[in-house]
């Protein structure tokens, strides 16, 4: 039984179909470190912890201005999250130069959000001037923890006896979706 150590770097891709309709998922980066300790030569548990950059999400939602006018409000909400990951890997072979893992566990994420509407202007045919028909709106910041389902399979190669290369993909689900998937490149030392 042993520990490990290890630090990573990754390219997060966040799904925001219930905000954006034509393009569903948007990238960050994130970083993240964790521990993990060897019950067998196969079994680990990790602890991780992670954060995410912050992210804008554009998009445009119809506003009707008077009896036949209509317009557009372009909308920037933006995104970052940090989370604690509790996950049960199985280690194919015995601790070699080279050995592919797969996982399962628990991701409890907390993401804080912020907008803004940009300002709404309109066309009056009457006076042939565009008008201000809203300023804009600014929303504040708005924070949400979840709790999320997370299966991960990757590679880990050594080194030198003590120093690994790791490498993974991760998916994060809720009960009705693909929250996140992330591809992650990293680092670490075993104890």
């Amino acid at each position: 039984m042993r520990g490990d150590v290890s630090g990573t770097v990754s390219w997060v891709i966040i799904n925001k179909s219930d905000v954006r309709s034509y393009n569903d998922w948007h990238s960050q980066f994130g970083v993240s470190g964790g521990a993990g300790w060897y019950w067998t030569d196969h079994h680990k548990t990790q602890v991780e912890f992670a954060a995410t950059t912050a992210a804008s999400v554009y998009s445009s939602e119809p506003f009707v201005v008077g009896p036949q006018q209509q317009t557009f409000v372009t909308t920037v909400r933006s995104y970052e999250s940090q989370r604690v990951s509790l996950t049960q890997l199985y280690q194919f072979r015995r601790n070699e130069w080279v050995h592919p893992f797969l996982g399962a566990g628990l991701d409890i994420v907390r993401e804080q959000s912020s907008g803004r509407d940009d300002p709404i202007f309109w066309y009056d045919p009457i006076v042939r001037q565009s008008r201000l028909a809203r300023d804009s709106v600014r929303y504040g910041t708005r924070s949400e923890i979840a709790a999320r389902a997370v299966l991960t399979a990757g590679v880990k190669a050594y080194f030198s006896r003590k120093v690994f290369a790791v490498t993974d993909l991760r998916v994060a689900v809720s009960s009705h979706r693909a929250e996140d998937t992330q591809w992650r490149f990293g680092l670490g030392a075993d104890f």
